[in-house]
C-alpha cells in the first residue's frame, strides 16, 4: 500500500527485524520439511546469540525448545514476530502481537495478493498501521545479515561478509545473490525479501540500510513500486550509491509480476521507470550480472573522478576487448601521453623493450609480479591517473599467485588515494582463486573485460550522479512545494 514518504517509526524498528534479541515463530512445527522448522534450525544453524519462542498450538516442545500456545503466553518481551501461518490465520497472529507490544512483524504466508486475495492483504496492513506495528511481506523468504549471525527465514545459509545491503522483491533472485555470495565472494552486509510489500516499503530499507554501518553499497531488485515519490525522497537523501534491477516491463512480465508477488505495473512503463530512476539518483541495470557487477564496484570502491583510467595487462587480447567496450559505453581509454607527460616513461621501466607502453600498457606475457607491481605503482602515484584496471592472462610463465599477492598489498598501501581499482583474471583455477581472495581484500574483481570495464564506467556514473544529486533535491523539494 502506497505511502507518501518513509516514516521515521518504521526506519526505527527495522533495527529490531536485522538485529532482534528475542524471536518469536508463530507457526513453529515439528515437521522437519515445514518453514516453521526451518526457520528455528536457520536461526541455530547460523549461531544466533538470541532468544527463541516457538509459538504451537499443540506443541510443548519444538526443536528441543520450549513451545508455547500462544506469543501471549511467552513470559518476556519479543523482539521480532515470524509468522508462518495459513493466510487465514495471519490477522489473528498479528492481532496478538498488537497485544504483547511485539516490535516487528514479518509474514512468510503466501496466499494474498499475489493469488487475488488482496481485500485480505489491505485489511492486515490497515490493522498493522492503525496500531503502529510495521509489517515486512507477505509471501517472503527471509531476513538476515552476516555481522550478527542472523538468518531468518526459510533461507539455507548466511552469505560472505560484505558491503552490499540486498533488497529483493523475488525470494528466488535474493537466493540466487546469497549463492553468489557463498561461491563467489560476492560480500552482503544485510539482506530482506520484502515479498509483496504490503506495509513497509522499498524507502524505509533503504532509509535503514543507509545508516548500517557495514554498508557501503544498497542494490535493489524491484517488481513494481506502489510509493515512488517516497522511493524517489530516500534515495536522493541517501548518501550510500544505489543500484536496481526493475524487471516486469515486458507485455507477459507484467502479468508475471503481479502473479509472483502482486506487483502491479498497470500504467507505469519502462521509459517512466527511467526517468524516475534519473530523477531519483540511482543506477539503473538491465541484467542480473551487471546488477551484482555493479553493486560489488560500488561497495568496493570510491567513485571514479575522472576519465583518465589506465590498465595494464600481460595480454593484448584483453587490452583489445577492454578498449572497444570503454569506447562502445562511451569512456574511450587515452594513451598515456594524453594523461600526463612524464607516465609514459616512468613506467616504460618496468616492461621489457617489446612492450607496449601506450594503454593498455602491455607488459607482455612474460610480466612478472615484480613488473605489474612497478606499473601499479606508478599509476597510483601519477596525480594525473584517475582509476586503474589490471588484466592477468596466465601463460606459463605468469605466477598469477605472486601478482595477486603484490597488488593486494599495494592496494592497501595507496587506497587512501581515492582511485578505483580494479582487476580481471581471465583463466582456469588460479584465476577463480585470485578473484576470490582479491575480493576478500576489498577489490573487484571479475573474470571476464566486459565485466571489469562495466563496473569502471558505473564508478564514472556514480562520480555524475553524486555531483548532480543536491540539485536532484533541489528541484525535488520544489515539486513538493508546488504540490
Amino acid at each position: 500500500m502506497e505511502i507518501k514518504e518513509a516514516r521515521q517509526y518504521v526506519i526505527d524498528r527495522l533495527n529490531y527485524a536485522f538485529k532482534p534479541k528475542s524471536v518469536a515463530v508463530i507457526g513453529a512445527s515439528r515437521n522437519e520439511k515445514k518453514v516453521g522448522f526451518k526457520v528455528i534450525q536457520g536461526l541455530r544453524r547460523c549461531g544466533y546469540e538470541g532468544i527463541i519462542y516457538p509459538i504451537n498450538v499443540k506443541a510443548t516442545e519444538v526443536a528441543g525448545l520450549p513451545a508455547y500456545k500462544s506469543i501471549l503466553d511467552v513470559p518476556d518481551d519479543v523482539d521480532l514476530a515470524f509468522v508462518s501461518l495459513p493466510a487465514t490465520g495471519v490477522f489473528e497472529a498479528l492481532e496478538q502481537c498488537v497485544e504483547k507490544k511485539v516490535k516487528i512483524a514479518v509474514v512468510s504466508s503466501s496466499g494474498f495478493g499475489e493469488i487475488g486475495n488482496k481485500n485480505l492483504q489491505n485489511e492486515i496492513t490497515e490493522y498493522c498501521r492503525e496500531n503502529g506495528l510495521p509489517l515486512i511481506g507477505p509471501n517472503l523468504v527471509g531476513i538476515g545479515t552476516p555481522y550478527h549471525n542472523y538468518n531468518c527465514g526459510f533461507v539455507p545459509y548466511l552469505p560472505n561478509k560484505g558491503p552490499v545491503a540486498l533488497i529483493s522483491q523475488s525470494g528466488s533472485n535474493l537466493l540466487a545473490a546469497l549463492g553468489s555470495s557463498q561461491l563467489d565472494h560476492f560480500g552482503i552486509s544485510m539482506f530482506v525479501g520484502l515479498g509483496n510489500k504490503a506495509d513497509v516499503d522499498f524507502s524505509e530499507v533503504i532509509k535503514y540500510a543507509e545508516q548500517e554501518e557495514h554498508t557501503k553499497c544498497i542494490a535493489v531488485y524491484i517488481e513494481a513500486l506502489d510509493s515512488p515519490e517516497a522511493f524517489k525522497k530516500a534515495c536522493l537523501e541517501c548518501e550510500k550509491p544505489i543500484t536496481v534491477i526493475k524487471v516486469g516491463s515486458s507485455k507477459i512480465g507484467v502479468k508475471a509480476a503481479f502473479a509472483h508477488t502482486a506487483s502491479d505495473n498497470t500504467g507505469h512503463n519502462n521509459a517512466e521507470y527511467d526517468q524516475l530512476f534519473q530523477e531519483s539518483g540511482v543506477m539503473r541495470e538491465e541484467t542480473w550480472q551487471e546488477f551484482l557487477d555493479t553493486s560489488l564496484a560500488l561497495g568496493m570502491c570510491p567513485p571514479l573522478r575522472g576519465d583518465n583510467v589506465v590498465m595494464i595487462t600481460n595480454g593484448g587480447g584483453a587490452g583489445l576487448l577492454a578498449c572497444d567496450h570503454f569506447e562502445r559505453l562511451g569512456m574511450p581509454l587515452k594513451e598515456l601521453k594524453e594523461i600526463s607527460q612524464n607516465l609514459r616513461s616512468a613506467i616504460r621501466k618496468y616492461m621489457p623493450s617489446f612492450g607496449s607502453p601506450l594503454n593498455p600498457v602491455d607488459i607482455s606475457g612474460t610480466a612478472t609480479s615484480e613488473m605489474y607491481g612497478g606499473a601499479l605503482r606508478t599509476a597510483y602515484r601519477d596525480e594525473n591517473v584517475d582509476g586503474i584496471v589490471i588484466s592477468v592472462c596466465p601463460t606459463a610463465v605468469t605466477d598469477v599467485e605472486a601478482i595477486t599477492d603484490t597488488v593486494i598489498e599495494i592496494h592497501k598501501q595507496y587506497k587512501t588515494l581515492g582511485k578505483p581499482f580494479i582487476m580481471e583474471c581471465q583463466g582456469g583455477n588460479e584465476c577463480r582463486e585470485a578473484i576470490m581472495k582479491l575480493r576478500d581484500h576489498g577489490i573487484p574483481a571479475f573474470s571476464t573485460m566486459e565485466q571489469a570495464v562495466n563496473a569502471m564506467v558505473a564508478l564514472r556514473e556514480y562520480s555524475h550522479i553524486m555531483s548532480r544529486k543536491e540539485e536532484l533535491l533541489k528541484q525535488a523539494h520544489a515539486e513538493e512545494e508546488e504540490k
